[in-house]
């Protein structure tokens, strides 16, 4: 607690500082400005096969098992289809520039709502920022670290899951420009509404001739809420487990080529929307001690685009349960069952003065397995195709108030 607490302490004494050290400075120029944007989008999909997803099936995950019914039917194997359109997003960003101090706040919203009800307003982004020459601090809920504004292109918003990542979460991120071209990061997140559950990452990324590349680290601290059951009777206790990842990116920019890939590894990621979580290792009632191990996964993506009024992308991804560091007899997490998922996807884009209209095929295959001691056997493979048609008309203006 006492290094969170200094964390706070050490990221709003250097926001303290620019703008301190910005009103000491004869006034060069001010410079207020408003942006809003957004997007009105409707996305029609069709699956072969039932999947695990979120967001009324716009974020597709992985395909369900097989489960028989008593005629011996599979009953995951059946098409379904929806038309939706939640994904539609306003957002606004102020920001006030004066000399070389630039300070502001940024909240955006779209309709998927809940993880149980949709087509309410839900907040995505929500933070305040500040940067004085090569000081960088945002405090609020944004994405994730890792990300650091490389996405692959394709046209669900399930950002290559579980192969990529997904994750906004209130944190407090801390830039500093080394030179023009190397940045150092530093960043503290949580996860979860009630109680906190830190996460402390650094990284370095730089950028030169078109090429955007990146390494990061993150540890992360978990209570799990275990209970003991005895003939005294039952009680919860908190059970500590670290965790650790780390991650790699590269992207590349010129003319109308667009081409990203990474690769990340570690324990317990499905904080990430990655498949994995953890499991019972061990229990003593008589001493209220438990041990957990972490489920180790490696993710990795490429995606490849080109084009600009038309765009073609192609995309290839693959996540690897490489099991626990030591036999479970329980798990929990997400996907704890499966050993490995393929997910690949093709589309072409059309694009006129904010108009977006594109279709994509993707195809996603997940390995069912069961657990041999600490480590994973593949029993079977199942697979799905994803078919989707996108329709976008996106607005942005900015206004710079005098």
């Amino acid at each position: 607690m006492r290094r969170i607490i200094l964390l706070f302490c050490v990221c709003f004494g250097a926001m303290s500082a620019m703008a301190g050290n910005a009103d000491s400075t004869k006034v060069k120029k001010e410079s207020p400005s408003l942006n809003l944007y957004g997007f009105a989008r409707s996305e029609m999909y069709v699956n072969s096969r039932e999947n695990y997803e979120a967001k009324g099936g716009i974020i597709s995950l992985y395909p369900k098992p097989i489960e028989l019914d008593d005629y011996g039917f599979d009953k995951n194997a059946k098409v379904n289809a929806a038309f939706l359109a939640i994904t539609s997003r306003v957002g606004l960003k102020y920001t006030y520039k004066l000399d070389d101090l630039s300070l502001g706040a940024h909240i955006e919203g779209d309709f998927c709502g809940t993880s149980t009800y949709i087509d309410i307003f839900r907040l995505r982004h929500a933070y305040a920022f500040v940067n004085y020459k090569r000081h960088s601090v945002l405090v609020g809920q944004s994405w994730h670290p890792y990300y650091d504004g490389v996405f692959p292109n394709v046209l669900t918003l399930n950002g290559g899951t579980p192969t990529g990542i997904i994750n906004r979460s209130p944190q407090v991120k801390y830039d500093y420009a080394i030179m023009p071209e190397l940045r150092l990061t530093a960043a503290f997140v949580t996860e979860g509404i009630k109680g906190i559950r830190p996460e402390a990452l650094i990284g370095i990324s730089g950028s030169k001739d078109g090429w955007r590349y990146g390494v990061m680290g993150e540890y992360r601290y978990l209570n799990v809420e275990h209970t003991f059951a005895s003939e005294k009777g039952t009680t919860v206790r908190p059970i500590p487990l670290h965790s650790f990842s780390g991650t790699a990116y590269t992207e590349y920019k010129k003319d109308k080529w667009l081409f990203n890939a990474r690769v990340m590894g570690g324990q317990n990621l499905s904080h990430l929307v990655i498949l994995g979580g953890y499991g019972l290792a061990s229990e003593d009632v008589e001493n209220l001690t438990a041990e957990y191990s972490n489920i180790n996964q490696l993710a990795t993506y490429a995606c490849a685009s080109y084009g600009s009024k038309w765009k073609v992308n192609l995309f290839a991804g693959y996540l690897k349960n490489f099991g626990t560091d030591k036999a479970c007899t329980t798990f929990y997490g997400t996907g704890t069952n499966v050993a490995d998922v393929i997910k690949t996807a093709a589309s072409v884009e059309f694009n006129y003065k904010g108009l977006n209209v594109a279709l994509e095929c993707e195809y996603s295959n997940a390995a069912y397995a069961h657990w041999d001691s600490a480590s994973l056997v593949e029993d079977y493979r199942v697979g799905n195709v994803r078919g989707v048609l996108r329709v976008a008309y996106s607005f942005a203006h900015t206004w710079n108030i005098k």
